[in-house]
């Protein structure tokens, strides 16, 4: 009798965990406290997806938990770092809320020349449906933004948008000084257009003034194509008086130098989100 009494429980428990959800979302759990989600973007017009990681002892109740979105690079998905088993334990440890979007190859920027590359807008849409599916905090000091690669520039470009939305900053070789006509970085007409003479008011780095008032901190990869990217938005930081950490490591536009600089990026965040490291208590 208790084991059936158990099971009925545990039966009606997940009837109201799925009813709770919003209408068209559907949660996958991919492992102790980390919880995919799909949903219809009205701004792509397709189906999407986010991961977000639970820190440990999370509640859905009390409290708000401090977060971190964290943007993918180009070829890329939300399950990432995730499907990487040192990656995953790093996410796990952290003690805030950290949500992981799909960002396809839209490089987190609404198009200009293709309607159906609304990827900006996107962005805000998982942002706002993942506050509706996790308890997190709505207070800028508590929000911290980052990414690798396009993520990098996404995460920039959020904070361009967004001037109040974040109080942290943090990239790993992100593509900063893009589109542009001297970039070692491949072009991507299709969401920047072919025109030039446009690319100017697309590239965060001629906006690095704007990002006052942000913790930054910027990894860079020595051998990196994005390495001189990530110098000039230090230089240009500096010259705004802007402070900011730079981080160094050995290593190209890789995988492997996003995996050595998950660890930095993570502890910085932690240090300026929960400085007491006694997040959601």
């Amino acid at each position: 009798m208790r084991i059936l009494v158990f099971i009925l429980a545990l039966l009606s428990s997940s009837v109201i965990a799925f009813a709770q959800l919003p209408e068209g979302v559907t949660a996958t759990s991919l492992g102790e406290r980390i919880q995919h989600y799909d949903f219809n973007s009205a701004a792509l017009n397709k189906k999407m997806a986010f991961v977000v990681v639970q820190p440990q002892g999370y509640r859905t109740e009390g409290k708000a938990w401090p977060v971190l979105f964290f943007l993918h690079g180009l070829g890329r998905k939300e399950t990432t770092l995730i499907d990487d088993a040192a990656s995953r334990a790093r996410l796990l440890e952290q003690p805030y809320v950290i949500v992981l979007p799909r960002g396809e190859n839209g490089w987190y920027f609404d198009s200009p020349v293709d309607p159906a590359r609304h990827y900006a807008q996107y962005l805000d849409e998982v942002i706002a449906l993942a506050g509706r599916v996790a308890n997190f905090s709505a207070e800028r000091t508590q929000r911290a933004i980052g990414g690798w690669s396009a993520g990098g520039f996404g995460s920039v470009w959020a904070c361009l948008r967004h001037p109040q939305g974040f109080g942290t900053l943090a990239t790993i070789i992100a593509v900063v000084n893009f589109p542009s006509a001297e970039s070692r970085f491949p072009l991507t007409p299709a969401t920047f257009g072919t025109d030039p003479a446009r690319w100017p008011e697309f590239n965060p780095l001629n906006r690095a003034a704007e990002l006052r008032g942000l913790n930054i901190q910027l990894v860079i990869g020595e051998q990196a194509s994005d390495a001189v990217m990530n110098e000039h938005l230090s230089s240009a930081l500096t010259t705004a008086n802007i402070p900011h950490e730079v981080k160094r490591l050995p290593g190209g536009h890789t995988f492997p130098t996003v995996q050595a600089g998950l660890g930095p990026v993570l502890d910085f965040v932690r240090r300026h989100i929960t400085p007491d490291g006694k997040a959601g208590q």
